[in-house]
């Protein structure tokens, strides 16, 4: 809670330097043309900006502050006051005073900055009718100089830079292009057998990794900035539902790709609402069952095996099974001699299903659940849904840690090269003559006294060719269990660019994507969930 804490401190204080340099521009320009006209208004937005952004921080001495500052402005808006010399000084003396309140919060001083109360006695006092009625200005002595210590920019200002998420975006896409051209180059001096021209190729396609992995981080974004934005989103809808319902969330630190938290919002509305509308029952309903009469949904966010895990977890009424087959039998999603062999939960995200009898606000027009899913296959990622009727539902999202780059293990099935995530990859093992004829005809192996099941990739991406004598096994772990993929040849480890494939190859559900290797040639990424689950029965 006291990161959290800090965080908050930390993004007002960023927030506030823009408002504040604002402050200061207008206030300079005004002091050469003392009119109540543009800059006079950038001035009076800059600090009404930084006293809401204080409130709601509970920054309770730079709002009150702010509130006086923004009193006195009002009446030289107004005509009660003129825009004078003296008067533009002193609001310049409250903007140096502002940052260092601010620096002051930020660092969870509760100690007040020098010159406090003199300002708010001059700020009163320059607000009294006596001062309309003979326009008396302070004595000079009482609009002190300012201290340069006070302009200087808060700690959180000091450490960051603002950089444009466009401009961000074109160095990534320069930095990718860049370790696609230095794999090349080492590819074509590794041919020439020139020792010490290889030497520093390496040398050279080491720093661009190093460069590419400092780069990448520029993309990551924590997630709980993400969570945060539903919290008012639960509070409306559960408030318009007549439920009550709390948001919980966990994992708020783990960090995920900027673009992908962008697309993400859309998909976890449309969960956080399903849950809202389908899982969470009514106070009365919840009592009935025995549970707390306030419904609660769950956020938590990890990372495991590679992977940025998000699940969104309510304690509702579950899925009713039987219920979801009717409903896809009615809407003639499937044929009821179909039912029997279908996961009822799986066709929750089939395109114009719903349990719904009637449209609500929230739900019921059959759209939703498979834009959640097509967004997330977008992203190279996977839906997992598990569901108890009584107890709850949870959605689990798995994706990638980057959208550009994988780290990777090549292989070679005939004459083409295929990349696995390495993450996946437990082991690799020598196959034997003997131990490929066992896994022709048992579809596992006997590895140090384990059945290990095992797919023989050479059947399924090469059908036509014939395997060689001498092969391997790649022993990857998937969902806690281990599986042997059988494989022609192992090249080793990869570092590899993604690039999308066309639509022409949509249908081809094992390959996720493609790399161009140092040489030219392409090699396919494999996307092993979904090996598995084709292929693993």
């Amino acid at each position: 809670m006291m990161d959290e804490f800090a965080e908050i401190r930390e993004a007002f204080a960023l927030e506030s330097v823009e408002m504040l340099a604002e402050m200061e521009s207008s206030l300079l320009i005004l002091e050469a043309q003392p009119t109540v006209g543009y800059d006079f208004n950038r001035l009076f937005r800059a600090v009404h900006t930084i006293k809401g952004s204080a409130s709601i921080v509970a920054a309770d001495q730079v709002e009150n502050f702010c509130h006086a500052l923004e009193h006195l402005l009002v009446q030289v808006r107004e005509n009660e006051l003129p825009l004078t010399k003296e008067l533009l000084t002193l609001c310049l003396q409250c903007h140096d005073h502002i940052r260092a309140l601010i620096a002051a919060f930020e660092a969870s001083d509760t100690q007040l900055p020098p010159r406090h109360e003199q300002l708010v006695s001059l700020i009163t006092h320059w607000q009294h009718p006596a001062v309309v009625e003979t326009t008396a200005q302070p004595e000079p002595e009482q609009l002190l100089p300012t201290d340069e210590a006070s302009t200087e920019e808060s700690a959180a200002a000091q450490k960051v830079v603002r950089v444009d998420a466009q401009k961000l975006d074109q160095l990534i896409n320069l930095v990718v292009e860049l370790v696609t051209a230095s794999s090349e180059l080492e590819s074509h001096v590794k041919r020439l057998g020139d020792s010490a021209s290889f030497e520093s190729a390496s040398s050279v396609s080491l720093l661009v990794k190093k460069i590419q992995e400092r780069a990448m981080v520029f993309r990551m974004v924590p997630v709980g900035d993400l969570f945060r934005r539903f919290q008012r989103l639960v509070h409306d809808l559960s408030a318009s539902s007549g439920k009550k319902i709390q948001l919980l969330t966990a994992g708020a630190e783990t960090e995920l790709d900027k673009v992908m938290a962008e697309r993400l919002r859309e998909p976890l509305v449309h969960l956080i609402r399903n849950a809202i509308d389908h899982g969470i029952e009514t106070p009365v309903e919840r009592v009935a069952f025995g549970k707390p009469a306030i419904g609660t949904i769950r956020m938590n966010a990890f990372q495991e095996a590679g992977s940025i895990v998000i699940e969104v977890r309510d304690d509702g009424r579950g899925i009713s099974r039987e219920r979801v087959l009717h409903k896809a039998v009615e809407r003639g999603l499937i044929r009821p001699l179909e039912a029997a062999d279908r996961d009822p939960l799986s066709l929750i995200f089939e395109p114009g299903f719903s349990t719904m009898d009637e449209a609500t606000l929230l739900s019921g027009r059959g759209v939703g659940m498979d834009v959640v899913k097509r967004t997330i296959e977008e992203l190279r990622g996977k839906i997992d849904l598990t569901s108890i009727e009584r107890q709850g539902t949870c959605f689990q999202l798995r994706l990638p840690l980057s959208l550009a780059l994988i780290d990777g293990f090549m292989i070679m099935v005939g004459s083409d090269y295929f990349i696995l995530p390495m993450e996946l990859v437990d082991e690799t093992i020598d196959l034997p003559q003997d131990a490929a004829i066992e896994l022709r005809q048992r579809g596992y192996l006997n590895i140090r006294g384990e059945a290990l099941p095992c797919l023989d990739l050479n059947g399924i991406l090469q059908p036509d060719s014939q395997a060689p004598d001498s092969r391997f096994v790649v022993v990857v772990r998937q969902d806690g269990r281990r599986v042997g993929l059988a494989v022609d040849k192992l090249v080793g480890e990869v570092k590899a660019v993604i690039k999308p494939l066309g639509r022409i190859y949509r249908d081809a559900r094992i390959i996720s994507g493609a790399t161009i290797l140092g040489d030219g040639t392409i090699a396919l990424i494999l996307d092993l969930p979904e090996l598995l689950r084709i292929h693993g029965n």
